[in-house]
């Protein structure tokens, strides 16, 4: 018998979910999704060896149809990946037909990751393409599929002048950003581009405004959008995906969908019960401190169809991009202690190290601590290091004292928040916090005597990081890590076609996005930052003109 984990699964079930999946839309005839996700009797989940999760087990096809759509392309998901796939189709003229179960498209987030584009090429920015290779396998521990890797890296430029030409058409403009890290180790590539645009714009978009510009191009092209339909079941003749059934208020309405299928439905982050399963490092603290918008939506939808149709997920667990950003947006490369008042990491790591590390501690949250000359020790530092939470959302090529400047903005809106505290002691500054004054004070002072040697012999910090907590005013900045998304889904070949058990192509089924798999693996990997968001644009892109050509 097998044992049984935390999560509910047992080993073996673990590394076999998608072969469990498989078997279970093969008895279907059509594959679907369960709107629930609850555990069934554990007793049985003993005695077979497998998960026993609801949304493993196809529904019974639904057969009332009220009404039925054709169109030659079916998207089903309204977000960015969803309105890049569907503008790009539509724009070559496609038929395109898209189903999103929220009111309205979808945009969140700050910007997006190029690997290149014109205003690149105008500041004299250049990738270093094998060290961002090289590195994005590294942090997805040599488990991410490299073709898909390397068609995002040789389509990004035109994808990305694609977008880049929308936004200009309707008044606005890029920001390419410098935020991000020099850092041998966690070497960072630049290419973030932040699209801004003037008031009259009439867009209303309140961050990255790449799904509204594609939504809005789509529409003009002729693509057809239905809000409030969630999608429910894929239909399937034999082993082809043609279509799917969503939930309305006017009944069951199916769609068909000639050339393709295209999930589009975010991640599972919304899940708690899929996450456990599938992601379980984010459950306790990321997943409860999501900042993923509109929340609540991302429930996985696409995945669960997806496996019902017999579509394989990569290999487990799925990889999660969690931010340091729960509560401060800035810590830098200081000394961070925990509730206790204890040092437990090396600190000028990446974000995900940051994040996992402080998941680990007490209440899952960390503090940032320093004191008054961190002006000067955050600038002396970025030429080495940097990156989010380190740096400011500044432009490429200007001057580091900028981030100095804007954080001594924020800081005491921090403190007003009650998510950072300011002190003229250490032992005041422990009282804040809640830790024992005698232990903080003794972490400072161990941590000072090693900058003052110019080597940390408990974690190994860069030298140039090692900057003391000695001149009051004193500083401690609450972090905690939050889960943006799980980044992992279902296994695809290089054309997007999601792949069955035996690795072969699902004729009509296809998935982009956070649906989609194996791009990354076991971590985020932000040494290209915004590459979520840019390979959502470069994928969706490519696939909306291959479709409507086909």
């Amino acid at each position: 018998m097998s044992e049984i984990t935390k999560s509910g699964l047992s080993r073996r079930a673990f590394l076999g979910l998608g072969a469990t999946a498989a078997v279970a839309a093969g008895a279907a005839g059509l594959a679907g999704c369960s709107p629930a996700a609850g555990s069934s009797d554990s007793s049985e989940s003993a005695a077979t060896g497998q998960a026993q999760y609801a949304w493993e087990v196809a529904p019974e096809p639904i057969t009332d149809i009220a009404s039925t759509v054709d169109a030659d392309i079916l998207i089903i998901g309204a977000g960015i990946a969803g309105c890049a796939c569907a503008c790009s189709a539509a724009e070559k003229g496609g038929s395109v037909t898209v189903v999103e179960k929220s009111p309205s498209w979808n945009g969140r987030g700050g910007g997006f990751g190029a690997i290149n584009s014109r205003y690149m090429d105008e500041l004299g920015i250049k990738v270093d393409k094998v060290n961002a290779k090289q590195h994005w396998i590294a942090q997805c521990a040599s488990r991410a599929n490299e073709d898909l890797i390397v068609k995002f890296f040789n389509n990004s430029e035109e994808a990305s002048n694609w977008l880049l030409d929308k936004a200009e058409a309707r008044g606005g403009s890029a920001m390419v950003g410098a935020f991000y890290s020099h850092d041998d180790v966690y070497a960072e590539q630049p290419g973030y581009h932040m699209l801004m645009f003037p008031e009259d714009a009439g867009l209303t978009s309140t961050g990255f405004a790449g799904a509204e510009l594609c939504y809005l191009d789509a529409v003009e092209a002729g693509a057809q959008f239905v809000f409030d339909s969630p999608a429910i079941q894929l239909v399937k003749d034999g082993n082809k995906v043609i279509g799917c059934v969503c939930e309305t208020s006017d009944g069951y309405v199916q769609y068909n969908a000639s050339k393709g299928v295209v999930l589009c439905t975010g991640d599972i982050g919304g899940d708690i019960e899929m996450c456990k399963a599938y992601a379980p490092i984010c459950a306790e603290y990321g997943q409860p401190r999501s900042q993923y918008t509109p929340v609540g939506v991302n429930t996985g939808d696409g995945h669960k169809m997806g496996m019902w149709a017999g579509a394989q997920l990569q290999d487990l667990p799925l990889p999660t991009m969690m931010h340091p950003q729960a509560f401060c947006w800035f810590h830098g490369p200081f000394l961070f202690v925990n509730d206790n008042g204890e040092r437990f990491m090396c600190e000028d790591t990446w974000v995900q190290g940051k994040s996992l590390a402080i998941n680990r501690q007490p209440n899952g949250e960390a503090w940032s601590v320093f004191d008054a000359n961190w002006p000067t020790d955050l600038v002396n530092g970025l030429p080495y290091g940097g990156g989010m939470f380190w740096d400011s959302f500044r432009p490429y090529g200007s001057d580091p004292q900028l981030a100095a400047d804007y954080f001594e903005t924020q800081i005491p809106a921090y403190v007003e928040q009650g998510i950072a505290y300011q002190a003229d002691t250490l032992e005041e500054l422990a009282k804040q916090i809640g830790c024992d004054a005698a232990t903080l004070t003794a972490t400072v002072e161990r941590y000072n005597g090693m900058c003052e040697a110019g080597e940390d012999t408990d974690y190994y910090k860069k030298p140039v990081f090692l900057t003391p907590v000695k001149q009051g005013p004193f500083y401690a900045l609450k972090v905690g890590p939050a889960l943006l998304t799980v980044t992992g889904g279902l296994r695809t070949n290089v054309d997007f076609q999601c792949l069955d058990a035996e690795g072969a192509p699902i004729e009509g089924l296809y998935a982009l996005g956070n649906t989609m798999g194996d791009i990354t693996a076991v971590d985020y990997p932000i040494n290209v930052a915004g590459n979520s968001h840019g390979r959502c644009i470069t994928y969706g892109y490519l696939l909306g003109q291959e479709l409507a050509q086909a």
